[in-house]
């Protein structure tokens, strides 16, 4: 419920933080309001990141047929990725959050599994099983990139994959 809560709030607070520069207001700058999400970015990577990763890394496997595909899921869990990015770039609860976002390794890799999420999300939405199977084979990279570096470990704080 606290992760449902904090994604509402982040929502909420990207709608009032008034007119984007060059969007019509010369009046005044954008303003960034500080935002520390109440969870850690391991609780944000079990939950969410690894529960929609493993979905399509599932879907991409070659000996799924393509028919088998539910491309609607994929779409959907492409989307969650793509919507994590930015809970993973700010921090929270961990012990080791600040520290991870400050690095220009953990920015790199939390581009790269958005950058594999938006080929996920384009596969999906082309229902294009290479292109998904392309998508796949990023996402695991980047994962166990970021994992050899800044979780070798698993489980961390104490969270596991419920299913």
């Amino acid at each position: 419920m606290k992760l449902i809560s904090g994604f509402i709030t982040i929502a909420l607070l990207s709608t009032c933080s008034g007119p984007r520069e060059g969007a019509g207001s010369s009046s005044s700058p954008r303003v960034n309001i500080p935002f520390t999400p109440d969870i850690s970015i391991n609780e944000v990577m079990v939950a969410q990141i690894d529960h929609a990763a493993h979905f399509i890394w599932n879907a991409a496997n070659p000996a799924n047929a393509a028919s088998a595909i539910d491309w609607q899921e994929v779409e959907h869990h492409a989307i969650q990725l793509i919507a994590s990015r930015s809970a993973i770039s700010m921090g929270g609860t961990g012990v080791n959050d600040a520290m991870w976002i400050a690095q220009t390794s953990w920015r790199e890799y939390v581009n790269m599994l958005n950058n594999a999420s938006l080929l996920a999300l384009e596969s999906a939405r082309q229902q294009d099983v290479a292109q998904l199977s392309r998508a796949g084979d990023l996402l695991v990279e980047s994962c166990e990139l970021c994992h050899r570096q800044y979780k070798p470990a698993i489980p961390t704080e104490g969270f596991t994959h419920p299913h």
